[in-house]
């Protein structure tokens, strides 16, 4: 991994775990998009209202990069209003730079709250 990529990741979990807008913010590009089996998010600034909303730290984080992408794998350790969940996750980041374009999450979308 591009040192550049590490540090934006470390930023990058830092920043949504103290819900920092401004710091996750600076982190994306202008047309970053975000995939998952829990939603998709078109642009930057709707994302990160999203993760704003969002109680939870990482850890067990393992990386592999290639160019400019990064496999990211964590357990995330959620706090949901019924409950603590440890969920694995699997985080794809594309960097330009050492900014984020794009972020696709696969993991079991089963252990996140439905929306009602």
């Amino acid at each position: 991994m591009k040192p550049e990529q590490k540090k934006t990741l470390e930023l990058f979990y830092t920043a949504a775990t103290d819900h920092d807008a401004t710091t996750l913010r600076s982190l994306l590009t202008d047309t970053f998009t975000f995939k998952s089996p829990i939603g998709v998010f078109d642009n930057p600034d709707d994302y990160v209202a999203h993760c704003m909303g969002f109680n939870g730290s990482i850890s067990d984080s393992r990386s592999i990069a290639e160019g400019n992408q990064v496999v990211h794998m964590s357990i995330l350790h959620a706090k949901f209003p019924d409950g603590d969940a440890h969920i694995p996750l699997c985080d794809v980041f594309t960097f330009d730079g050492d900014r984020i374009t794009a972020q696709e999450l696969f993991t079991d979308a089963s252990q996140f709250p439905q929306p009602e």
